[in-house]
């Protein structure tokens, strides 16, 4: 039977994602304090004009089922690759609308006037707005996939590209106008906490053992081809967020096809 490879062991990253998950939420409960988080807000909204559909295609990648979809197809190979995924997912979904209710922060466009505001597609504007849902799952994603994968020098630039991603996505929440500075940041370190949360749950309560199963492998499959389905099928407000639905729906059916001919190769008991 196949056998994934194993995630290494990486305390120093594993302390490192902590340092920087208390920085963040410390920087982005202080900012939500400040004046500066409107100043802020203002300024990077306005930084790079004509970018529009950069930043409505790039946020998409932060989209929850969009980031769930890549990366049950991005590490699977990884032992307790998917079992990382699938509890970082469960603990965000229970977190993040915890924190929203708690903190009950308004939304940009409910605070500032919409001529002032360079909004992107169709960003929400009601209230709940830290922490950014789109920033916990990608900090959440990459904290995983750090920490899933080996750190060698030879894979340095691809860990910068995808760190640059995550950063991007983050900072796309401010650009389109659904989320302030402050939520961004907040995001971001409650994601990186949810990752490190996920691997000491996978550590000491493993699921990658059922999942190596064939119901399971035929469940994952299954959520594979519906996630496809949900994002070739999603209402889009901009070609780039249609364009980026459909890229991530391809690499999604092609990680499909490739866990069924794995299904069908093995010699299950």
């Amino acid at each position: 039977m196949f056998q994934p490879i194993p995630a290494p062991d990486k305390p120093r990253l594993t302390l490192l994602l902590l340092i920087l998950s208390g920085a963040f939420l410390l920087g982005g409960l202080l900012l939500f304090q400040s004046p500066l988080n409107l100043q802020a807000m203002l300024w990077l909204n306005h930084l790079t004009p004509g970018l529009d559909d950069f930043w409505s295609f790039i946020t998409q990648f932060g989209e929850g089922g969009a980031a769930l979809l890549l990366l049950l197809v991005t590490t699977r190979f990884r032992l307790s690759g998917n079992a990382l995924i699938l509890k970082i997912f469960l603990l965000g979904s229970l977190l993040s609308p915890l924190l929203k209710s708690w903190v009950a922060s308004p939304r940009p466009l409910g605070v500032i006037e919409a001529g002032l505001l360079n909004s992107i597609g169709q960003p929400p504007s009601g209230a709940n707005s830290m922490p950014s849902g789109h920033s916990l799952t990608v900090f959440a994603a990459i904290g995983v996939v750090l920490l899933c994968f080996p750190l060698k020098a030879r894979h340095w630039p691809v860990t910068a590209l995808l760190v640059l991603l995550a950063v991007l996505v983050a900072l796309s929440r401010i650009m389109v106008g659904a989320h302030w500075p402050a939520d961004v940041l907040a995001g971001a370190g409650t994601g990186l906490a949810v990752a490190l949360l996920a691997k000491r749950w996978e550590d000491l309560q493993s699921w990658q053992p059922y999942l190596q199963r064939r119901p399971a492998q035929w469940s994952l499959l299954l959520t594979e081809v519906v996630l496809a389905g949900y994002l070739l099928t999603a209402t889009t407000a901009t070609s780039a967020e249609r364009l980026a639905f459909d890229l991530i729906a391809t690499v999604g059916i092609a990680g499909a096809m490739s866990r069924l001919s794995f299904i069908r190769r093995q010699p299950w008991a």
